[in-house]
């Protein structure tokens, strides 16, 4: 689906748009939350992520989906650990099925933590064609996990996919959302009534077309088209318009933002850019881009939706890579998004939230056949989704062979010692910390010799100092002794020791002096960087 092949045309009409069919907005306006706990933020605005839900892999459909090679790619090709994929970007996790059920639990925790309330899905209808059914199975098994999540949802209708005159198809996708979305205690509702955003109109053009498509349907819903295109919808059927990525950017968006007083229900629009793939994918779609300018854009977005006067934030998309408009997680631009997100917002969780939660889906993927381990995800997800974060973290540093841990020595270790700062490193909650006391066996470290090479075991926890996530700090945490993130070579400086990972070749430092060890490049002078083991 390309999105934004059309938009460009209207773009000079809606520059001049007169609104003189929209209603005033309606002060009884309620967006009702969902019971599980949600991320307070300080934002007074609800916040809803586009999500599509059209990726599939080998796993998942016996074949890549178009999405992920389009005309010209093929992701079974590997380049230095990358799949040929038809993007310029590319997911942290790699390339996924949008079904994957460890996915979707990983994508919501992270909208979850960045301080989403909810998930616009673009929704491809119920008709039998191409991978329609497909992205409708997908966009269940995405429904089917929100409401443990504690967020909501709303359908963005695609009527596209229904050929002209054909209003009785795209009559029975409003049944269907009647019989299976609208009655859920999470889908968006305002009035009383459920709200259905269509990206379009793009079949059907006429309001006797729409009192047709929404005729019978209980409750009937508020349909919400494109900026401009109420319409087309009809004043009786429509309850707002929402703006979307114009290449006349941000013109379209800024004079939405002016108008939005007026719309009984606005919806405004965040986005990083848009670089899309489809030329070089041999596809059909607009080639115009919108500079990403590192995160300026995105952030220049976001202020301008906040100040605005709009009900709900759209964050434009989640993971539209053909489009290149993502914000999840990549390898380009890491957590950036959405760290901006949760500043802006004023959520109060930050980077190592967002960590935790890939650390889970990592250990979903490397326990993958173990049911007792899986048990142990099972309420992990649970603790994070009721925001226990410290639970969590917990319960995922027993987890390893297995989920079981070798029990902590009972005498022994070695205190480290920074030469700089003259402080001794500790774990806590999975973390290498620093302190000047030293008292505990918290601070004790027991060197070992496995195949060959060194770890470190935490006399309290019996974890080892490791950097296995690659987070910004060293981790105290249970890892097989295969795993070369737990490796370390001892060098010596001046009679001092440095601390060398075997695994990405860093040197364990304090370098930023945060409160946590870090695992960087340091020149051998950065007395940050050298050590001495003592009794």
């Amino acid at each position: 689906m390309k999105k934004l092949a059309w938009l460009f045309f209207y773009a000079s009409f809606l520059l001049a748009c007169n609104k003189t069919e929209l209603k005033q907005k309606d002060s009884s306006l309620a967006l009702p939350s969902v019971a599980v706990n949600a991320v307070s933020k300080t934002v007074n605005k609800k916040v809803f992520i586009h999500w599509m839900p059209w990726f599939e892999t080998p796993a998942s459909r016996g074949v890549w989906g178009y999405h992920w090679k389009m005309n010209t790619r093929n992701p079974d090709i590997i380049t230095n650990g990358k799949r040929q994929i038809a993007a310029y970007y590319y997911p942290q996790t790699g390339p996924y099925a949008s079904g994957d059920p460890d996915i979707i639990e990983y994508q919501l925790l992270l909208m979850k933590y960045a301080g989403a309330d909810g998930v616009f899905i673009d929704w491809p209808g119920t008709r039998q064609l191409y991978d329609y059914p497909d992205n409708l199975s997908n966009s269940n098994a995405l429904i089917s996990k929100l409401q443990s999540a504690g967020l909501q949802f709303s359908i963005v209708h695609e009527d596209r996919n229904w050929d002209a005159g054909n209003t009785s198809g795209a009559h029975g996708d409003f049944v269907y959302m009647q019989n299976n979305y609208f009655n859920k205690s999470n889908y968006l509702t305002t009035n009383g009534v459920p709200v259905v955003l269509n990206f379009g109109p793009i079949t059907f053009h006429q309001p006797s077309e729409w009192d047709a498509i929404l005729n019978g349907i209980t409750p009937k819903p508020k349909v919400l088209p494109l900026y401009g295109f109420t319409g087309q919808v009809g004043s009786n059927n429509a309850g707002g318009e929402f703006p979307w990525i114009y290449q006349a950017h941000p013109t379209v968006v800024d004079n939405y933002y002016a108008q939005a007083g007026s719309f009984p229900l606005s919806i405004g629009v965040v986005y990083p850019g848009f670089n899309s793939f489809y030329a070089a994918g041999g596809a059909d779609g607009p080639t115009w881009q919108i500079p990403f300018n590192g995160t300026g854009t995105f952030s220049t977005m976001l202020d301008k939706a906040i100040n605005s006067s709009v009900n709900i934030i759209q964050f434009a998309t989640w993971n539209d890579y053909g489009e290149g408009t993502i914000i999840e997680p990549t390898q380009e631009y890491g957590y950036s998004f959405l760290t901006l997100m949760q500043q802006k917002l004023g959520v109060t969780y930050g980077q190592h939230e967002l960590e935790v939660v890939y650390r889970l889906y990592q250990y979903r993927k490397q326990y993958s056949g173990n049911s007792s381990v899986q048990q142990q995800l099972n309420q992990v997800f649970t603790y994070l989704a009721n925001l226990q974060v410290s639970n969590a973290e917990n319960l995922l540093n027993t987890i390893s062979n297995g989920g079981t841990t070798d029990p902590p020595p009972t005498s022994g270790g070695v205190y480290i010692k920074n030469k700089w700062l003259s402080t001794f490193l500790y774990e806590e909650n999975g973390q290498v910390k620093y302190s000047t006391a030293n008292t505990g066996n918290q601070y004790k470290w027991v060197q070992e010799t496995v195949n060959g090479h060194i770890r470190f075991k935490n006399l309290s926890t019996g974890h080892y100092l490791n950097i296995e996530h690659l987070y910004s700090y060293a981790e105290s945490s249970a890892v097989p002794d295969t795993y070369y993130s737990s490796y370390w070579i001892l060098e010596s400086y001046n009679g001092l020791t440095r601390l060398k990972n075997e695994w990405q070749g860093t040197y364990l430092n304090l370098e930023n002096q945060s409160g946590l060890a870090q695992c960087t490049a340091v020149p051998d002078y950065f007395e940050s960087s050298q050590w001495t083991l003592q009794n």
